[in-house]
């Protein structure tokens, strides 16, 4: 029998096997890198991780996103969000979205946006369609947002960290 998972913030300590899991998830370390970066530029919102047996299974990371508005905006990001290989498809993904978007919306964060799985995230809610009116480097149908909170512009520019960059 499966162990329990445990969902928790991350720590400094943990940095590097986060890199590491972001590596080995995505196959890249392009996702590993942002973790980085946002992590050594103060760029981090909300980072959680996902425990079995003192072992980091899962990751999922929120950023704060600035707007060119000149309506007072409070958006974040998701991203990168990755599970170890060997525990995909078990739920650990959304055992780290649930909590991690209730954590961020309890914040104020008004809006989430996530370049994802088009076929993924709209079971969390994620959509298309609260994309509209925003100017961002990604688009089509994997771009998505959620709406956590009520405010913020309804057009605007996207603004990400230099981690994406």
């Amino acid at each position: 029998m499966a162990s329990e998972i445990t969902i928790r913030p991350s720590t400094n300590a943990d940095l590097s096997t986060i890199i590491a899991l972001n590596d080995l998830a995505f196959g890249q370390e392009d996702e590993g890198r942002i973790v980085e970066v946002l992590h050594e530029d103060d760029a981090s919102l909300l980072s959680l991780v996902a425990e079995r047996d003192s072992q980091i299974i899962g990751h999922i990371q929120y950023f704060p996103i600035e707007t060119m508005s000149l309506v007072p905006a409070r958006f974040a990001g998701l991203g990168p969000m990755s599970v170890h290989p060997d525990h995909q498809k078990a739920g650990i993904g959304s055992a780290l979205i649930t909590p991690g978007n209730q954590l961020v919306r309890d914040m104020g964060i008004q809006k989430v946006f996530v370049l994802g799985h088009k076929d993924y995230y709209p079971k969390f809610g994620f959509s298309v369609d609260e994309t509209a009116g925003m100017s961002a480097l990604w688009g089509g149908p994997y771009f998505m947002a959620i709406r956590l909170n009520a405010g913020g512009p309804e057009i605007a520019e996207l603004i990400y960290p230099d981690a994406f960059f």
